[in-house]
């Protein structure tokens, strides 16, 4: 994903109507003080605006705003997952969108509230929060997908970032009411950045079905009142289910995984994403070992406390040359939302050069292998993983700015179609392990296993 500097955001005005019922809504765009760390765009809550409301008739005056006094909402008492869930994934290309050539995501079916309203969802482990558009979005993004609507859902509440309801008394918004709205800026290295404009719904959310499991999860939702065309239009899926650290989201109440484990029993706090040519798997509470080649490897997650899911690389190689040594540090992040490997804007230029030198047409695309080093491991890429039908390589830009950031990469859909990637939420580890399935690496150049500690399939030819 392409990340830029923080958004500035806005307080969000706006009417939402259903069918006969018209239901104002003014809302106010709180300071979020967890979210100033936040520097890269996938999903940037609602954190750096000022308390900026918006007025209509009367100032309903600070009883109305969020404060400090208030007391928080208590969570829901259980989201039990007291068995491995297994969910199925599909690898569907974009909607209707020329510069994104190659480009694939997997997607799989969630549904939320009561009577179950059944969306497609990409599983982004670089975002915070469960993103859905909501039923009163006109927006040609929200109209081209599916949509959820808190009114069609008895087990739906409107409710505020510190978890209180919108209006007391009742369970949905009526009339004029001033309430807490969050803007999200989504970056995406395939299909562009945009801002989505949303509010809070209070639902439940169910994962899995029939012999793979099940498991539901009572939390607070981001319903999107205003999507911008570029990327939200492209995205084959409806809405986004964030599997990113706690510290991404507004708060504990938003993370899916975070309370999807409260009151869990007999299950690993880890999941697991398996990408295969057509399809993949998420394995929620456990992993299905029959799928690697050698055992998984566990690395610390470097800085958690940004919400992110990456791993100190120790250098960057294109076959035997070092295109980053790292010597003022690397870091990897796995990014489940996107096709491309992801390289920060300064080391884009050397490494597309590297890799586009060696390539030729000639039988296919033969090239060097690109190697990330992460000391006890190398995760090792050919050509095949990292170019096109073309043979060009795919890469994405990451726009971060130096000093502050240095060395970024980012692990989708190329590194994890062969390495299996496991998550552990309480230990905060990485771990990854070849896939049995995954095809050899082939080089134009001879040399050994570029894998150390097994994995026998993976080797230079």
């Amino acid at each position: 994903r392409t990340w830029g500097q923080l958004l500035g955001l806005l307080p969000l005005c706006g009417t939402l109507a259903e069918e006969s019922s018209v239901l104002p809504l003014f809302s106010l765009t709180q300071l979020l003080p967890a979210m100033a760390r936040m520097t890269l765009s996938s999903i940037l809550a609602a954190g750096l605006a000022a308390l900026a409301p918006c007025l209509v008739g009367a100032d309903l005056g600070a009883a109305l705003r969020k404060s400090a006094a208030q007391a928080p909402a208590a969570l829901p008492a259980d989201a039990p997952l007291s068995s491995a869930v297994v969910i199925p994934l599909r690898r569907v290309g974009p909607r209707n969108h020329q510069g994104a050539a190659g480009a694939s995501f997997y997607v799989g079916t969630v549904s939320v509230g009561h009577p179950p309203q059944e969306l497609q969802v990409l599983f982004d482990t670089s975002s915070g929060h469960v993103l859905l558009p909501h039923r009163a979005c006109k927006s040609a993004a929200c109209l081209e997908h599916r949509r959820y609507s808190p009114w069609e859902s008895s087990t739906a509440m409107d409710m505020n970032s510190n978890g209180s309801q919108v209006q007391q008394g009742h369970r949905l918004a009526r009339g004029v009411v001033r309430r807490d709205a969050v803007t999200i800026g989504y970056t995406q290295s395939d299909l562009g950045e945009g801002d989505a404009q949303s509010v809070l719904v209070r639902d439940s959310l169910c994962v899995g079905s029939g012999a793979g499991g099940q498991a539901c999860v009572d939390l607070a939702l981001l319903a999107a009142l205003s999507l911008q065309d570029v990327p939200f239009r492209a995205m084959p899926n409806d809405g986004i289910i964030g599997l990113g650290l706690e510290s991404l989201a507004t708060g504990p109440i938003c993370s899916f995984f975070g309370r999807l484990l409260e009151g869990s029993r007999n299950v690993l706090p880890q999941f697991g994403f398996a990408f295969g040519a057509d399809s993949g798997e998420l394995h929620l509470g456990a992993h299905d070992t029959t799928k690697f080649a050698a055992p998984l490897r566990w690395f610390p997650v470097d800085h958690p406390e940004d919400g992110y899911w990456q791993v100190a690389v120790r250098a960057v190689r294109v076959g035997n040359f070092t295109v980053d040594d790292c010597s003022r540090g690397c870091h990897g992040i796995v990014d489940t939302g996107v096709s491309r490997l992801g390289v920060q804007t300064s080391h884009l230029p050397r490494l597309q050069v590297a890799l586009t030198s060696a390539l030729s047409r000639h039988r296919g695309c033969h090239g060097p292998i690109l190697t990330f080093d992460l000391g006890d491991m190398v995760l090792a890429l050919g050509p095949q993983d990292y170019t096109d039908s073309k043979c060009a390589p795919q890469l994405g830009p990451l726009s971060l700015e130096e000093p502050r950031f240095t060395g970024v990469y980012t692990f989708g859909e190329t590194v994890l179609r062969r390495y299996y990637a496991a998550f552990d939420w309480e230990k905060r580890k990485l771990g990854f392990a070849p896939l049995a399935r995954a095809s050899t690496i082939v080089s134009d150049s001879p040399g050994k296993a570029l894998l150390r500690g097994g994995a026998s399939n993976l080797f230079v030819v």
